[in-house]
Formats: structure tokens, C-alpha cells, sequence
């Protein structure tokens, strides 16, 4: 073989080589997406102190105290819903760049790019993500920072809906395993709900096991849709509904005392703050002898 024809054959094998890789490397970055995809992959949620949700008409804040989360609100500080600012962090650390919309600022407003941010603050560095429009049902137009670049992504689309940081839980139930017996005091009735091995007795009978578990479930998801402030005058009436609980051989009291139609007053034993409950939860855990037993 000449020399010339050896050039052009190791030429047009080196281009084949060339091609091929390049072919493959898009097929498997395709298939196989970069882990470097992730825009803030390096974020620690252990270095993460305050997150700030601006939306067209409040601005919500709750930031950490040392390993806690609080927000404040009217000079009174509360725990913050984990479970919520959880969900923000777990949204910045998955972040994806997904398709670009725009790099032209003239866009922005059609996009939805203006006020609506959420931002997560570092020490002295903050992480600004400007949520837009929806694009479908699950993404919306992001932009990140003073960038000018809009692309399209998940994990934001229900963010800025929140519009309470604070705990509403109430944590009637820490482990039901551990409950003992449970009093309930409706108006003038009574009834004791005693646990015996892996069974529930009621006033020396037998109770229908199933409905003490779905009625513990209710004491233990039980959540209130405020926090009164501590010096909340009360109605000087009797409660409708107390429910004692004992747990690990401690006592748990709650009280509910009716607000109005729509709601309840809810005081606790083991704290100074006073709850306000919808009716229609209060309804649920008014239970009498006949809805325990077979």
C-alpha cells in the first residue's frame, strides 16, 4: 500500500473512531444524565440558615436557631413545618437545568420571570431561584440568580402555594404502639379505651380493633389551621370534648372548647399554646361506646 493511500486509510479510520464516540457519548448522556446536571449539587443542607418565599402578594421567612427552624410572626417566634422547608431544600438540591426558553431579558415578563422568588441563605451567600409560568402541570420557567438565561424544570410548581411555615401538627400521638389507654369525655358521657396485649377493651369490653387504630390516626394527624396568640381570652364554658392520653406512663390532656360554627378553641396540658381546630376534625374524634364496638 502507498504511503498516501496509508494516510487516507488511518484518516478515515480515525474519523470513524471519532464519530462513533461522539455518537455514543449523546446516546448514553441522554439516557444516562449527568449527575453535574444538578445546579446546586454542592448544597449542604446542614449550611442552609434562612429561606425566603417572595410571591405577588407576601413575602414568607423561617430561618434556623441553631438546629431549629422557626418563623416569627407578630414578635412570637414558632416552630417551623419541617416537612415544608424540607421540601424547598430537596427542590434546590435536585434542581435540573432542563431545556432554555430565553436568554433575552425582553422575555421575561411573557415567561412569568419578575417577582415571585424563593431564596436560600448561606452565611454571606444566597441562592436565588425567579419561578415563572407554568409549562405544563409539573414544570414552570425558572431562572436562577442574576443569570439571563430562562430554562424549564420540575420540583417548583407547588412552592410558592405555601403560605404558612409554621407547625400546625399537634402531636397528640408520638408512637401509637406505646399508647396504654385512651379517656374520652363527651359532654356528660365517658368512656376508657384500655389496651390489653395487641387488643383494645372498652368499659370491660371487648373493642373492634380496627376502629381504635382509625381513631388513633386521627388524634395522631391531627392538625390545627392557626395558632392563637398565648393570652387568648377563652369562653368560661366547660369543654365539649376532653381527651386524655396516656403513652409511656405520661399523661397527655386535650381540651376543645367551641370557638363557632367553624371552629374550636384546643388547649393541651403539655404546652402554653392554644390551637384552633375546624369543627370537622373535632367531629371526627366526638366518639361514643357504640363506635368501638363490634
Amino acid at each position: 500500500m502507498k504511503k498516501s493511500e496509508k494516510r487516507l486509510f488511518f484518516l478515515l479510520i480515525s474519523t470513524l473512531l471519532i464519530a462513533t464516540v461522539f455518537i455514543f457519548k449523546n446516546k448514553f448522556s441522554y439516557f444516562f444524565p449527568s449527575a453535574n446536571k444538578k445546579i446546586f449539587a454542592d448544597l449542604k443542607k446542614e449550611s442552609i440558615k434562612e429561606i425566603e418565599i417572595l410571591t405577588n402578594e407576601k413575602t414568607f421567612k423561617t430561618y434556623k436557631k441553631e438546629s431549629r427552624w422557626l418563623v416569627k410572626l407578630k414578635n412570637e417566634e414558632f416552630n417551623a413545618d419541617e416537612e415544608k422547608v424540607n421540601q424547598i431544600i430537596d427542590a434546590f438540591i435536585n434542581l435540573e437545568k432542563g431545556e432554555v426558553a430565553s436568554t433575552n431579558k425582553k422575555n421575561f415578563a411573557s415567561l412569568g420571570i419578575n417577582k415571585q422568588k424563593i431564596t436560600l441563605k448561606i452565611a454571606n451567600k444566597k441562592h436565588t431561584v425567579y419561578v415563572g409560568n407554568p409549562f405544563s402541570l409539573e414544570k414552570n420557567y425558572l431562572k436562577i440568580d442574576n443569570q439571563d438565561e430562562v430554562f424549564i424544570a420540575s420540583g417548583f410548581s407547588t412552592l410558592l402555594a405555601f403560605d404558612d411555615f409554621r407547625d400546625l401538627n399537634i402531636y397528640l400521638v408520638n408512637d401509637e404502639k406505646n399508647i396504654q389507654s385512651i379517656e374520652i369525655s363527651l359532654l356528660n358521657n365517658k368512656l376508657i379505651l384500655t389496651k390489653k396485649g395487641s387488643d383494645w377493651e372498652i368499659n370491660d369490653k371487648k373493642a373492634k380493633k380496627d376502629r381504635v387504630d382509625y381513631f388513633i390516626n386521627d388524634l395522631k394527624t391531627l392538625k390545627a389551621n392557626d395558632i392563637l396568640p398565648k393570652n387568648t381570652a377563652l369562653p368560661m364554658i366547660l369543654p365539649e370534648l376532653s381527651i386524655k392520653i396516656k403513652e409511656s406512663n405520661q399523661e397527655k390532656k386535650a381540651h376543645f372548647i367551641k370557638k363557632d360554627e367553624n371552629n374550636y378553641y384546643l388547649q393541651l396540658s403539655d404546652r402554653p399554646s392554644i390551637y384552633q381546630i375546624a369543627t370537622a376534625y373535632v367531629s371526627s374524634l366526638k366518639k361514643e361506646e357504640e363506635d368501638f364496638l363490634p
